[in-house]
């Protein structure tokens, strides 16, 4: 990918940082670089039914922008990430030579049950670049991973029907004093249940030497299902962890360690409670305290698995060596654990020496006659069951879904399974790769095999647990490759994938969405879409627009997030409760990444506006505020939630999660929906404005927009024609207008009745060099949450805006008393550059500043009176029912010609309050008093 950039733009890249605040403005602004022709796509073929249709994403490039800067850093990190990584984990399942490569980690670790997914989410990733720029470094890679995923596939079909080699015993080695116990890979220690049941104080001691250090691996984990238990985590990022909980991820009450583990090396640690008070010690030394902890073992009733080495969660098996592992009844005191860390020995309800010669046995050294059992899993594969399977693990977590097991013993099989085959989809579609096409159709045969012959019922209980049952988009990839083949039973296969009791809802408009697992179900609604697009069923369809419209904007945050509960924000919260949801972990990015796909396709079908002001929304809002603005080719830099609680900052990694895979496409695929196209050629889209240019050669013109957009306050965006003939251009003219929507072409001024939310059509002859001017000046606006309308966020134009502060309380905002005639919000604030404002002495910037800084995305409204200027009329600003208070009314009015405009919406807005019984008429008296002091400026 070529460095060089053509003067002309570089200094358009000089006007953008110009105009871009002090924090962006030291960015290395980069393009990738152009094919001389756009690289061939095999697009699938288009439905009958959309009446607008899209661009391949060859056919639009990306001119500089704050979306080719963070679409840039994303391709830095796909050309400079191993392949053979992604590749590790599939290699060996199928047995091959892993080529001395180590797995992602994370949810994509060698023993992970999700594992494979990130590979899918990194192949569309590559293929999407390859489209972008037409660089064929990408394509090669495409094709390299392709190839081996193939031959992973014709070695697992080789294997079919063969059992699973048999699994190595725990070994035993050297310990700290006598044998240890070595957990290399899927082993870990099974302790009896209830082993802890009933302590209140207690002491767990362990000698550790970890060959590796894996975030969440555990050291031991103690309970019953995922929300009652306690575990010890060799990591939580940089430190040990101890933690214990009846409630689940947030309701942990935990001890964070200070230091990283050493790995090749024996280290004791022990955890202790005394009263509220609990300690982690690594080697003898206190690591970390919390003194307000409630919750003990005796909380957690019988625990039915206790664990060393294994997670309930599905997180990486623990690797590493153990010994001396002892349970104490009390909270031994620091010098006692002192005396542990050099060599004392313990344990008055278990201990586990591991000093036997071998087998799965444990003794239990205390007397208590406590045994444990060293357990290894398979690390080797069954055959699978048909030809076709293709995956990064065993066919045995697809199995133990049709027997309803649960998550974390088994995580979302068929999500796994969509990734693998989008990636295989996008690989054929983008980058042209037919041997991808002819992999996925042989998943789609096994995938066929598998569902094919299960009555309903047992697809509609399966689809309906919690995680193990989310499939992603299994029945739009189904639906597509019928569209690709003809063959009537993969359609007959997307069908097994309806989840028939929501669906069912959806099609009566009936809203069920309340904790339902976000991004578990918007994914089905986009496959539903696809099935509607090939069966013309239209339940279907009926279905996905209802749900869409049950999404927003009853569960939209401003950046166009999905809401969810405070206590686990990867659920859907309650209809029109945004405030009452706002927390650390709100709005995952994977759920705005399928709301987009989803508004898209809408449009295709509807054309309706809607679709794509809410496109506007999420993409200029959640999706350009996901990176960090930061370079690594290491970590992607991703964010999984977007935190709305006052006070909260983004955290960024996500190497081998689902937000990590989805924003390694949502970047590289920026330009998807800038343009689209009616059915019959006749008419233009356009829906982002965004520095970009259109190749269109069928109808011999190319566009090429120029504009700082959305990094320029004058909102100004100039679309230049190359070509000869008829087109009406359709302008979109976003939601967010208040200072109107103007355009020229060639200079004369356009008559077009541009309303919000909608498209004006300039239909016309265009002759080569023609040019169209829109401008559309961004103003200052708050956006009132549905549930209590005091609770309020700004936007500028289309970014939405934060206020930086640590403070974890909200801020109160009061802005009516600066207003001026007219009625503009920027009024009440210090500008300090283009975009960037200080309003009640904090700073104001836009959410897409990828940094930790801590901010505010919503803050209290208070405006208890009625007040204009200085003149304060003591008289209480009401509102009515739609919490419409009076001032809301009078401003809503604004701008104001002259102070004689203001008087009249004053008194006019008072005798509605009055006949409303809102306001006395002494009280409006007082209010009109108050306005004739003011004396406003304009």
């Amino acid at each position: 990918m070529s460095n060089m950039i053509p003067r002309r733009e570089a200094l358009r890249l000089a006007v953008l940082a110009a105009a871009t605040p002090s924090a962006l403005a030291s960015i290395q602004l980069g393009t990738a670089a152009a094919a001389t022709a756009p690289p061939p796509q095999h697009d699938p073929p288009v439905p009958g039914a959309w009446t607008v249709r899209p661009f391949a994403n060859s056919q639009v490039t990306l001119g500089a922008s704050l979306f080719s800067v963070n679409r840039d850093r994303i391709l830095t990190f796909l050309r400079a990430y191993p392949a053979d990584r992604m590749l590790a984990n599939f290699r060996a399942n199928a047995g091959l030579d892993t080529l001395g490569a180590q797995p992602p980690g994370s949810w994509d670790d060698a023993t992970g049950n999700l594992r494979g997914h990130y590979s899918g989410h990194f192949l569309s990733a590559l293929a999407l670049a390859y489209a972008g720029s037409g660089d064929a470094f990408y394509k090669d890679k495409v094709d390299y991973m392709v190839k081996a995923l193939g031959e992973c596939q014709d070695a697992l079909a080789a294997r079919v029907g063969q059992p699973a080699p048999p699994a190595p015993p725990v070994a035993r080695v050297a310990g700290r004093a006598g044998k240890a116990a070595k957990l290399d890979g899927p082993q870990y220690v099974s302790l009896p249940a209830g082993i802890v049941s009933g302590l209140d104080d207690f002491t767990i001691a362990v000698w550790l030497n970890p060959a590796a250090i894996t975030t969440w691996a555990r050291i031991f984990d103690f309970g019953t299902g995922t929300r009652s238990n306690m575990f010890l985590t060799v990591s939580a990022g940089s430190a040990p962890r101890f933690a214990i909980t009846t409630t689940g991820g947030n309701g942990e009450q935990r001890i964070n360690g200070s230091g990283r583990l050493p790995t090749g090396e024996w280290t004791h640690v022990a955890v202790t409670l005394s009263g509220s008070t609990g300690t982690l010690y690594v080697n003898g030394t206190a690591a970390g305290t919390n003194t307000a902890m409630t919750l003990k073992p005796s909380s957690l009733g019988t625990t039915g698995d206790n664990w060393i080495g294994k997670s309930r969660y599905g997180d990486p098996y623990l690797r590493a060596s153990v010994d001396e592992f002892q349970i104490y009844d009390r909270a031994l005191s620091g010098a006692e654990i002192t005396a542990l860390a050099n060599d004392a020995n313990g344990g008055n309800v278990a201990r586990y020496a591991f000093d036997e010669d071998g087998g799965e046995v444990a003794g239990d050294s205390s007397g208590n006659g406590k045994d444990a059992r060293l357990i290894s899993e398979s690390a080797g594969s069954p055959g699978p069951s048909h030809p076709g399977f293709l995956a990064a693990y065993p066919e045995t977590q697809f199995i133990l879904l049709e027997q309803y097991t649960t998550y974390p013993t088994i995580w979302a099989p068929y999500y796994t399974c969509h990734m693998i085959m989008r990636g295989l989809l996008d690989a054929y579609q983008y980058a042209g790769n037919e041997q991808a096409l002819a992999i996925a159709l042989k998943m789609g045969d096994w995938v066929h095999s598998r569902l094919g012959k299960l009555p309903r019922a047992q697809l509609d209980r399966m689809w309906g647990i919690y995680i193990a049952g989310e499939y992603n988009g299994m029945n739009t990839v189904m639906a597509d490759l019928h569209a690709l083949s003809g063959k009537e039973e993969y359609l007959t296969t997307a069908k097994c994938f309806d989840n028939t009791a929501l669906l069912t809802a959806s099609v009566n408009n009936e809203d069920t969405l309340n904790r339902k697992h976000a991004n578990q179900h918007i994914p089905q609604f986009i496959g539903y879409l696809s099935v509607f697009e090939r069966t013309q069923e239209r339940r279907y369809f009926d279905a996905t627009v209802n749900f869409w419209d049950m999404v927003v904007p009853h569960r939209t945050f401003t950046d166009g997030g999905t809401a969810g509960p405070t206590d686990n924000g990867e659920l859907f919260g309650a209809r029109d409760v945004i405030v009452g949801t706002l927390g650390t972990n709100n709005a995952e990015t994977c759920c705005v990444y399928n709301m987009l796909k989803l508004s898209r396709h809408l449009f295709f079908h509807t054309a309706n506006p809607k679709y794509m002001q809410y496109y506007e929304r999420a993409l200029y809002g959640q999706i350009l505020a996901s990176r960090r603005n930061i370079d690594s080719t290491t970590d992607p830099l991703l964010t999984y939630f977007i935190p709305m609680r006052p006070g909260a900052a983004r955290s960024y990694g996500n190497l081998g999660t689902c937000c990590g895979g989805t924003g390694l496409e949502s970047l590289t695929k920026f330009q998807d929906s800038i343009y689209f196209r009616s059915a019959d050629d006749s008419a233009l889209y356009v829906n982002l404005y965004l520095a970009s240019e259109l190749n269109w050669p069928e109808k011999n013109f190319t566009i090429k927009q120029t504009t700082n957009y959305p990094t320029d306050p004058a909102g100004v965006t100039t679309l230049t024609v190359e070509g000869t003939g008829r087109l009406a251009v359709k302008l979109r003219v976003p939601y967010w207008v208040e200072k109107g929507f103007t355009v020229r072409v060639n200079g004369g001024d356009q008559h077009v009745n541009a309303k919000p939310g909608e498209y004006v059509t300039i239909d016309r002859t265009w002759q080569r060099g023609d040019q169209i001017r829109i401008s559309m000046p961004f103003s200052l606006r708050v956006e009132k949450a549905l549930d209590i309308p005091t609770t309020q966020s700004i936007a500028y134009g289309p970014v939405p805006m934060v206020a930086k502060s640590n403070e974890t309380t909200f801020r109160e905002f009061s802005f009516y008393k600066d207003f001026t005639l007219a009625g503009d919000l920027a009024r009440t604030m210090t500008s300090t550059a283009p975009m960037t404002f200080t309003t009640h002495g904090l700073p104001l910037v836009p959410f897409y500043l990828g940094d930790t800084d801590r901010y505010h995305a919503y803050f209290h409204r208070v405006e208890p009176k009625i007040v204009f200027g200085t003149a304060d009329s003591g008289v209480p600003n009401s509102a009515r029912a739609d919490s419409m208070t009076y001032l809301d009314a009078v401003w809503a009015l604004a701008p104001f010609e002259h102070q004689r405009a203001f008087l009249a919406a004053v008194s006019n807005t008072a005798d509605e309050w009055v006949r409303a019984g809102l306001m006395t008429a002494a009280e409006k008296s007082a209010v009109v008093a108050a306005a004739l002091k003011a004396r406003l400026r304009a």
